[in-house]
């Protein structure tokens, strides 16, 4: 049944890849066709650094501009689902190593194992295999995602630069005041968008905590057990996973779904020899060089490479983040920049600006005191 279970996982899985690369492949058309109105806007006003052309007439149309707001921010919308899809397969693949860690520990304390084991040995094996492959497409397609948002923001400034342009442009031939109010107009979009982002932010900076958490109390339950000479089963590790996801559920309820597993908690899945044994052996014991070798055991060894790998991963993510969020901070910057030039603006709407000023400066300070929390973890690892 778990063999089942396992395939029928491995095949959602596939089915969410696929989906995934269908979605990008829609999403790389869109920058085709946001590259082509590009080229026709840069085409009908020049370049961006050269001079305005004299003796021009006419102004862009604000049926094409509409149309470059409306399918930004479709591929900003598409970018983020995709980013919580892949936060989600990230959590399956989770699980499924859990339990195949779980099944794996099950047959090393059986012992001898019959043909029927040996056979389910390979079939695992196979699906670990399978899995292996399906983490690498995750990441390849993260990467593909990061890319396509970077360009996606790189004509982001670009077209805010070039409306720029064409509305000192039209400002030549049309009142101001009607100039002003379409490009307050604008820059309300451009800080909707730039919300969203902060959303999306928040609620990656909330998933890395959760995963440090977890991460901790692996380490610290590693720790103990090294100490004593004893582990406890797999499951006691996932007991404290779930106790620190439930925290993490009364911090913030933004977090996408996780996968909860139910498992005793504490020793309960230990036997009454292993309890007597923890009560009755003395404390010199714990430090007999035949103590030193059961902590050092080979699925110690391997519970420490991969939570090394997956600290590695969180910091690489992290250093993803802080640029991410570097950049909103830049684009704010031009926005408020952009807002004194076109017109003042209600006082609303400038302590609105103030404070998400003052909340992204408070992520990517959060974010970088979490990048050196978990690059101390990663030297104590070491």
């Amino acid at each position: 049944e778990e063999n089942e279970d396992l395939k029928c996982q491995l095949a959602f899985i596939k089915e969410e890849a696929t989906l995934m690369r269908k979605k990008m492949a829609k999403i790389d058309k869109e920058k085709d066709r946001l590259e082509q109105e590009l080229q026709k806007y840069r085409s009908f006003y020049g370049d961006v650094d050269s001079p305005l052309p004299k003796g021009e007439a006419g102004g862009p149309p604000t049926t094409r501009e509409s149309e470059l707001k409306l399918r930004l921010r479709l591929v900003e919308e598409e970018a983020n689902i995709l980013g919580r899809k892949i936060v989600e397969l990230e959590v399956e693949n989770r699980g499924l190593k859990a339990e195949l860690d779980d099944m794996r520990a099950d047959e090393l304390s059986g012992g001898t194992m019959d043909p029927s084991s040996r056979e389910q040995s390979e079939a695992l094996s196979e699906l670990r295999q399978q899995l292996q492959l399906v983490e690498d497409e995750a990441e390849l397609l993260r990467r593909n995602l990061a890319d396509v948002e970077e360009q996606n923001k790189k004509m982001t400034s670009e077209l805010n630069k070039l409306k720029y342009k064409a509305g000192s442009h039209e400002g030549s031939r049309f009142s101001s005041s009607a100039v002003d109010g379409a490009k307050i107009e604008a820059l309300q979009e451009e800080l909707k968008a730039a919300r969203l982002q902060i959303n999306e932010l928040s609620g990656k900076v909330m998933q890395l905590q959760y995963e440090n958490r977890v991460l901790l109390s692996n380490m610290q339950r590693y720790d103990l057990a090294s100490h004593l000479g004893i582990r406890g089963s797999p499951r006691d590790s996932d007991a404290e996973s779930d106790c620190g996801r439930r925290e993490s559920d009364d911090d913030c309820s933004r977090l996408p779904p996780h996968r909860k597993r139910e498992g005793p908690v504490g020793g309960e899945s230990d036997s009454d020899e292993v309890r007597n044994i923890r009560c009755l052996t003395p404390t010199r014991s714990l430090y007999t060089p035949e103590g030193r070798f059961l902590s050092r055991s080979f699925k110690d060894r391997q519970q420490m490479i991969d939570i090394r790998m997956e600290a590695e991963r969180l910091s690489r993510t992290i250093d993803r983040l802080i640029a991410d969020t570097s950049t909103i901070i830049a684009e704010a910057r031009v926005y408020v920049t952009n807002g004194e030039l076109f017109g003042r603006m209600d006082d609303d709407d400038e302590g609105g600006r103030i404070r998400e000023h003052e909340l992204l400066y408070r992520i990517n300070a959060q974010m970088k005191a979490f990048k050196k929390e978990l690059q101390n973890f990663i030297d104590r690892l070491e």
